[in-house]
């Protein structure tokens, strides 16, 4: 990222023992990365501000444009020091001999960051959906950035020149990814003295999956007819917005970007509603109220608990990777407003709290594994969030293979 030179009268501090510190100009920057992570997670990158970061660090707004001459810019920064750090990670982790025992370690550094992050010992990393609200000057070298970090997570699990293997691997990875993003909306709940007990659940169900021993991945989802007019989306707006949030992120969905994809006026859209804000949040209603009435079509159907909580699971993929009416992508309330994203959250908190009485019920009937029930409904959550990002990944392969191999990590784990 272009940034300022040093100014040449800035001296180096050094310490005591003669070796070098950070300058006061790197020192001020990494103050002013601090605070901006803090504030880009809180309120994305529309809603960040350099008067906020500058109130926050008691400095002039000039100082932090001194530094970061634009917002974007800024917000560039602190998505590109989260995945370096995030990507250090991945190659400490890289360096344990075997597949098990990266993941485990790449869990126990997320872990580390986390708690550190809390106790505010250092600053979080940045969410990483907000890369896509930046314009694609900043946007794409990001991306490529991520990719590369991708790419060696994914060899933790070996590495292949067979596409279809390759595949494989991917979605494992993926998995692997988002259920660690995901956790830090719920990690916050746990006590930071809980963490290491939290960690070694989720690595359980990461590596032995959700379905009881010796129970094969049998998902039989609705067809994509099926899962639509189970949960059809009948508004063309919330259509519209929800492609747009999921693609693009929430400042993508502009009004103007909505009216324009359906050829309509501001006008129109005011006509038809309030605000954006309001069509967004109804955009969330809607996708939990869809995900209610898929489950029902498939409970319908009858069979174990696990089988029903798998099929209503293949039923969503089914709807992520092929429908032109997905489901939103839960990782897009991060940019929305304080009060509106806590009802959008609310409404994922309560989805989660469902599949783990679910769960519990699997337990009781034999059909899941003894596991952590709530830490579980969060994996699987946050497995649904992501599928949208991979449709490029699903449309290389038969639909039913996608969704298989998808469905399958939850049942059986990551592992071979």
């Amino acid at each position: 990222m272009a940034e300022r030179p040093v100014p040449s009268d800035d001296p180096l501090v050094t310490d005591a023992g003669g070796g070098s510190r950070r300058t006061r100009f790197e020192d001020k920057k990494q103050r002013i990365l601090d605070v901006a992570t803090v504030l880009l997670n809180e309120r994305g990158v529309t809603g960040m501000t350099f008067q906020e970061v500058a109130q926050a660090l008691s400095l002039k707004t000039t100082s932090v444009i001194y530094y970061f001459r634009y917002k974007e810019l800024l917000a560039a920064a602190v998505l590109e020091d989260s995945i370096e750090r995030l990507h250090a990670m991945v190659r400490e982790a890289g360096t344990e001999p075997t597949p098990e025992a990266r993941v485990e370690k790449y869990l126990a550094l997320f872990f580390d960051l986390t708690a550190r992050s809390l106790r505010k010992e250092m600053r979080p990393l940045a969410n990483f959906s907000e890369i896509r609200a930046l314009d694609e000057e900043y946007r794409l070298p990001l991306i490529a950035q991520y990719q590369a970090l991708f790419r060696d997570v994914r060899e933790f699990f070996g590495t292949s020149d067979d596409p279809d293997r390759k595949r494989v691997l991917t979605a494992r990875t993926q998995l692997l990814n988002e259920s660690l993003f995901w956790a830090t909306f719920w990690l916050p709940h746990y006590a930071l003295g809980d963490f290491d007990s939290v960690r070694r659940r989720m690595f359980d169900i990461l590596r032995e999956g959700i379905g009881a021993k010796g129970l094969e991945s049998t998902a039989c989802p609705l067809t994509l007819e099926e899962a639509l007019d189970a949960a059809p989306l009948q508004s063309p707006f919330m259509r519209i917005a929800t492609r747009l949030i999921n693609e693009h992120g929430y400042k993508g969905a502009s009004v103007d970007s909505i009216m324009r994809e359906m050829n309509l006026t501001k006008g129109s859209f005011y006509h038809h509603n309030e605000a954006k804000d309001d069509l967004i949040l109804e955009c969330f209603r809607e996708s939990y109220r869809r995900l209610t009435r898929l489950q029902s079509a498939v409970d319908a159907r009858g069979g174990t608990r696990w089988q029903r909580l798998e099929n209503g699971i293949a039923s969503v993929l089914v709807l992520q990777f092929a429908s032109d009416h997905p489901l939103l992508r839960s990782t897009a309330l991060q940019a929305m407003p304080t009060a509106l994203r806590a009802e959008a959250l609310e409404l994922s908190n309560r989805e989660a709290l469902w599949l783990a009485g679910a769960l519990l019920d699997g337990m009781r009937e034999g059909s899941v594994r003894l596991i952590d029930p709530a830490i579980a409904g969060h994996i699987i959550m946050s497995t649904i969030n992501s599928a949208y990002d991979v449709r490029g990944w699903a449309a290389g392969q038969p639909l039913e293979l996608a969704v298989s191999r998808f469905a399958g990590l939850l049942t059986k784990g990551i592992f071979d």
